[in-house]
């Protein structure tokens, strides 16, 4: 950080001339301010870049759970199903119809709560790129400061 600071006193110095005064045209200021801008481009698009990809894995794992969720029902609803109609049809007494709702909706419930699971956590997740905001917004305050003097 001391760095970058040292690399913009000697940039100032530079602009401002020997006299502390420029006698630049805005044109021959802003060439020379073209390089250091692309250079703060890219690492605004850098720093993005590092700052979203936390919270691209924490996305992935949601929406792995919301795919697991949905393959277990499809997978085993099926089998689930046949196996509890049946044996509630022998064992319990009950007619195929009653049997099939009754694990119809203990199928039901067990694939809401795995969605749910998976819908809370991408809920719970803040995509925006704060500290790429900040830094940017201090970056367009530093640039109308130099404009100004």
């Amino acid at each position: 950080m001391t760095q970058q600071r040292e690399r913009v006193a000697e940039f100032e110095r530079r602009l401002e001339g020997e006299d502390g005064l420029s006698e630049r045209s805005i044109k021959e200021i802003v060439d020379a301010l073209r390089p250091q801008m692309q250079e703060l481009a890219r690492k605004q698009v850098e720093l993005a870049k590092v700052e979203l990809a936390p919270v691209g894995r924490q996305a992935g794992i949601a929406a792995g759970l919301l795919v697991a969720g949905a393959v277990f029902l499809h997978l085993f609803v099926v089998f689930l199903a046949v196996t509890g109609i049946y044996l509630l049809n022998e064992v319990g007494g009950l007619s195929l119809w009653v049997s099939a709702l009754i694990v119809s909706g203990i199928l039901l419930v067990i694939g809401g709560v795995l969605a749910g699971t998976g819908a809370g956590r991408l809920r719970g997740l803040d995509p925006k790129p704060r500290r790429t905001i900040s830094t940017f917004q201090q970056n367009v305050e530093w640039l109308k400061g130099q404009f100004r003097s």
